[in-house]
């Protein structure tokens, strides 16, 4: 499964955007406000609703899951209708949502939804006992989004008796990063490092405990051939040095049928995509950025250096004027 194409009019920030991505790696770009997280959520929102006959009405559902908003947030204009396109696979899905209405389609589709895992930039393993309880108990009061507590329920999920291959090619390399792998006791997560020692996620290194979680994804085939993989800001509280291991990881999955979406304000890992990718690798990137009429447009280009329109590589490249500046002054 793979999406190649979303269009999008009317929802949150976007007023009137194509994107094409490619089956590969898609790096998503651009400054705070314009729509890195929302273009996640919604191709998420895409992957999981369920097929039927009433599938747009499925598709609202999760999308006021994943948005945790009342339905007229996510119109732009609240006069106007939201227009949603989706290719996947080849197969093309257009969404039409009313302000007044649940949702209509204009262009029926029987298919099955891609399966996807969304990874959230907020730790949820730390806090995850107890958490699916009392959000089905207290479902209209908590503070958690769909995409939060989903990836709650597949961390938690059991391990497969047998590693599935493209595990066997990955799980090494996290466990060398985390050292040790991570096992669940009474519904609470903690890395059993090789040298015996057992630590809590609540006292282990956010970095750690972010790549730990990618292990357990692995390791109970939530992660499989085939799945779309979301993640939202994977260099948060990750130490640098980490980052060209993570990319490697991540470009490992895609050569065995891992559709990835990233989205990122990080120069160091962006660039790693462009260093470390080899000449059959798919790696695309893509910048959002805002117009002069207030909407947001997408640029993109198979060389991060290429983009006309990168707030990453502008900061970066004021960065090094001023050190340049410094050192001339001196």
């Amino acid at each position: 499964m793979a999406i190649s194409k979303i269009k999008i009019e009317n929802f949150t920030v976007f007023n009137d955007i194509a994107v094409n991505f490619n089956s590969g790696i898609n790096v998503i770009m651009g400054e705070n406000g314009a729509g890195k997280t929302h273009l996640l959520k919604l191709l998420y929102s895409f992957c999981n609703h369920e097929m039927s006959d009433e599938y747009n009405k499925n598709m609202m559902s999760h999308m006021l899951g994943c948005f945790k908003n009342t339905k007229p947030d996510l119109f732009r204009n609240p006069q106007k209708a939201i227009e949603l396109k989706f290719d996947l696979s080849g197969k093309d899905f257009h969404f039409t949502i009313f302000p007044s209405e649940n949702a209509a389609h204009s262009q029926p589709a029987k298919a099955t939804a891609a399966p996807s895992v969304y990874i959230p930039a907020k730790d949820m393993l730390t806090h995850s006992k107890g958490l699916l309880e009392m959000a089905k108990k207290y479902s209209k009061d908590m503070p958690f989004d769909k995409t939060l507590l989903d990836i709650t329920e597949k961390s938690r999920q059991w391990r497969t008796d047998e590693m599935s291959p493209i595990a066997k090619n990955v799980i090494p390399r996290i466990e060398n990063i985390i050292g040790g792998e991570i096992i669940v006791e009474n519904d609470t997560f903690f890395v059993q490092k090789t040298d015996g020692m057992k630590i809590e996620f609540s006292l282990e290194a956010e970095g750690i405990k972010k790549i730990g979680l990618l292990w357990q994804l692995l390791m109970n085939e939530s992660i499989a051939a085939g799945t779309v993989l979301l993640w939202d800001e994977p260099e948060a509280n990750i130490n640098p040095k980490l980052i060209p291991a993570l990319v490697e990881i991540m470009l490992e999955l895609s050569r065995n049928g891992v559709q990835i979406f990233v989205a990122t304000h990080d120069y160091i890992l962006a660039k790693y995509f462009e260093v470390k990718r080899k000449k059959n690798d798919r790696v695309l990137f893509h910048s959002l950025y805002q117009t002069e009429s207030g909407g947001v447009k997408c640029e993109s280009n198979e060389n991060f250096r290429d983009l006309q329109n990168n707030s990453i590589i502008t900061a970066f490249d004021e960065l090094m004027d001023e050190v340049i500046y410094q050192n001339l002054g001196d």
